[in-house]
């Protein structure tokens, strides 16, 4: 069977992780796939991998130009950064001129693209305009819905009828949570009856317990952090959406003497963000930012650290927050619509900087036995959100 998968970005996002574990293990089933994303073609340590294998990616490469109109980077659904978009704009910043070039433009590379591949199946990541122009060719297809799409529905007025339209002409629609399928039920008008819930999984091979040498990854990443100091994690964009903010403010509620130190990891302009906080309600002392780092570097940072936390104010899932599970990490985490299903550690309010503090806190004060004991938890839970199972379900919903 040959699938191909179209996704609105390239990686760095929970919804190309998805795709990116369905697609391995379509792989080792016998299957063919093709994954079809736009990219900025700047350069990073794992830019090749996907650059250099044009069987498995097929990159739409931008800028985009016409002899009138030019698109000079991928267009983002919400303001939220992406670690591949450094000049970030959205699509509902494009002028009218600029969307319809993108349009026309995306229903060519598609149409040579399905004219050549011939898919058995087509699967669209976020209810959206790749998914529109799938369904203006008449084609059939399955489309995921991962929340960011729907946060874009109620930010770009101008993407809701085309996002409505594709939303009714799916054959299925996946919603990766019960939160994401209320959303969808709420806002495109489709029969409840083929939109199904498949949770996220992650890469096993990647994301679980190994042994790290502390010092010689700190060393790695050029961070000068002592020897006696308590790591936790964050992987998220630094963004509200993911409660960058709080974390901010939380840190400086932390108990110094408890030496507490925070590596974040992500993509996003801290500048902008500490301009909306009064200057005396945060702290930046031993927080490290290291940037967009590749899956093999995040598991690394997760696997020298107590414990993550995920404050975001809104999510559709919560994939990270899986990932340093497998890891071994519990978590804190806010109600925000998906990481609370399945998160093993302590889930907070979202918006209080105060109980995220206390969480982060309360976790690293556990005696020794009672964490080893969330520790197994975590990893435990995060073992039965399999990529096998996940994988045969989307099969069986393109069999539906």
């Amino acid at each position: 069977m040959k699938v191909l998968f179209i996704n609105t970005g390239p990686w760095g996002t929970g919804s190309f992780t998805v795709v990116q574990c369905l697609s391995n293990e379509l792989l080792k089933l016998g299957h063919q796939v093709k994954i079809f994303f736009p990219d900025t073609n700047f350069d990073s340590t794992d830019k090749e991998a996907y650059y250099n294998n044009p069987e498995r990616y097929e990159i739409w490469k931008f800028p985009i130009k016409s002899s009138k109109v030019q698109i000079a980077t991928f267009p983002l659904m919400i303001t939220d950064p992406h670690p591949r978009n450094k000049n970030a704009i959205t699509f509902k910043q494009l002028t009218d001129e600029q969307l319809k070039f993108y349009e026309q433009e995306l229903h060519k590379q598609l149409s040579l693209l399905i004219d050549s591949y011939k898919p058995d199946v087509i699967e669209c990541h976020h209810i959206w305009y790749p998914c529109w122009v799938v369904h203006q060719m008449g084609l059939d297809y399955i489309v995921t819905a991962h929340h960011s799409d729907q946060l874009g529905f109620r930010y770009d007025q101008r993407a809701r009828e085309k996002a409505i339209a594709c939303a009714k002409g799916a054959k299925k629609i996946i919603a990766i949570s019960e939160s994401v399928r209320e959303e969808v039920l709420e806002l495109y008008q489709v029969d409840p009856s083929k939109v199904i819930v498949i949770t996220n999984g992650y890469d096993k091979e990647v994301f679980k317990q190994q042994d790290v040498n502390k010092q010689e990854l700190l060393q790695e990443l050029g961070l000068h952090i002592n020897n006696n100091a308590r790591i936790i994690s964050f992987a998220g964009k630094l963004s509200k959406t993911k409660g960058m903010d709080i974390l901010l403010q939380a840190n400086k509620l932390l108990d110094p003497d408890m030496n507490i130190h925070t590596i974040v990891l992500g993509t996003g302009e801290l500048e902008e963000l500490c301009k909306t906080l009064d200057s005396i309600s945060y702290t930046l002392d031993r927080l490290h930012f290291v940037g967009h780092q590749p899956p093999e570097l995040v598991a690394k940072i997760h696997n020298i650290s107590l414990l993550s936390v995920m404050p975001s104010r809104t999510e559709g899932f919560g994939i990270s927050c899986l990932e340093a599970m497998a890891c071994g990490l519990p978590m804190v985490v806010s109600r925000s619509g998906g990481p609370e299903q399945f998160a093993v550690g302590k889930v907070i309010d979202a918006e209080s900087a105060q109980q995220l503090a206390d969480g982060i806190m309360e976790i690293i004060k556990l005696p020794n036995k009672d964490y080893q004991k969330l520790r197994k938890q975590a990893r435990d839970k995060a073992e039965k959100y399999s990529m096998t199972t996940i994988t045969q379900d989307h099969m069986d919903s393109w069999g539906e």
